[in-house]
């Protein structure tokens, strides 16, 4: 991966951009991918559609702008902000994180609490947390004091800066679905200097996390004959992990193309074939049922779209710390660039 997509991706990943609050991300996401296209403009729900206009199909590429967060939702006498989860968000990592929390006039640093080890009763040790289990501490002395920073309705996000690891291996918060927004502008910049004939809409949606509202929204505006999503999927390549019962994904083997009912068997099949007659490292997937993607919608959206699915393995979906490889995105890049050039179904 190129340094200039590495400062993109390491851009991308230090905005903050809950469900329902992706300005942000999709300020970001426009400036970047905005040379290689011929117009951007956003819809009412706060969908970012890049067109590259052509003469052909019209194809379809989504991947969602926005991550899992907390919202405020009381303070207390004493300052103390309790709050709720922004999409599926695993209460139990939660305690001891920094948080950035996005208030009136700045952002603040808080920490979420909970009661010592030391203090617990045996039950409370080995319990699941539940969001009214914590809280968050930004340091002051009671809620007059917290209200002139905080209000209800703020949101956070959990504080983890980008690490690039051995391998290729970067890890992060929101890996789930930024990943995607890189792969959207790898792509646009790749047809720019080779060219395509057919009629792109490069799209980062909203709201996937809380069913991906904004998928469904933007296709039914555009319908395309056509609808990529990318994502990312979960890697089973470490402990615990069953591979009967959940696949055989690996980071660093290649970009994921899924087959089941919710993606359509000739599209699928096409990424699969260019993936193979071009040496483009990949593994599959199998899906049984309607996936947890964008793509679920988009293939019912009007009176239907053909739809694929391409995604980037992920370890430890969903906490502070997600883990992609870059070689799997480049990989991606190359499968969807491959895919424009040819004959598309």
């Amino acid at each position: 991966m190129t340094a200039e997509y590495k400062e993109i991706l390491y851009d991308l990943l230090r905005t903050s951009s809950p469900s329902g609050y992706e300005e942000q991300t999709i300020d970001l996401f426009a400036k970047s991918i905005a040379p290689y296209v011929d117009e951007i403009y956003t819809d009412v729900m706060g969908n970012c559609i890049a067109h590259k206009k052509g003469n052909g199909k019209k194809i379809l590429l989504m991947a969602h702008a926005d991550e899992i967060g907390l919202i405020i939702s009381h303070i207390d006498e004493k300052g103390f902000l309790y709050f709720k989860e922004i999409g599926g968000l695993d209460t139990n990592v939660l305690p001891g994180q920094r948080v950035l929390i996005n208030g009136k006039n700045k952002r603040i640093v808080g920490v979420v609490g909970k009661k010592p080890v030391h203090l617990q009763e045996q039950s409370d040790n080995t319990k699941d947390f539940k969001s009214e289990d914590l809280w968050i501490d930004i340091a002051v002395n009671n809620k007059k004091e917290a209200m002139e920073d905080v209000q209800l309705g703020s949101i956070a996000t959990v504080i983890s800066d980008p690490v690039l690891m051995s391998n290729s291996l970067v890890s992060s918060r929101s890996l789930d679905d930024k990943i995607g927004l890189l792969i959207l502008i790898g792509v646009a910049h790749c047809l720019y200097e080779s060219n395509s004939d057919y009629d792109i809409y490069f799209v980062a949606s909203v709201q996937e996390e809380l069913g991906a509202r904004g998928a469904q929204t933007i296709t039914e505006r555009i319908m395309p004959e056509i609808g990529i999503v990318l994502d990312v999927t979960h890697a089973t390549d470490y402990p615990t992990m069953s591979i009967i019962k959940d696949g055989d994904i690996k980071l660093g083997d290649g970009v994921v193309i899924a087959f089941g009912p919710n993606m359509n068997k000739e599209v699928t099949h096409n990424l699969l074939n260019i993936a193979t007659s071009n040496n483009i490292k990949h593994q599959m997937e199998i899906i049984a049922h309607p996936t947890g993607t964008d793509a679920r919608m988009v293939q019912v959206a009007g009176s239907g779209v053909k739809v694929g699915l391409i995604s980037i393995p992920c370890r430890y979906m969903h906490t502070p710390n997600e883990m992609v490889s870059l070689e799997d995105t480049d990989n991606a890049i190359i499968l969807l660039t491959k895919y424009l050039q040819n004959s598309v179904n």
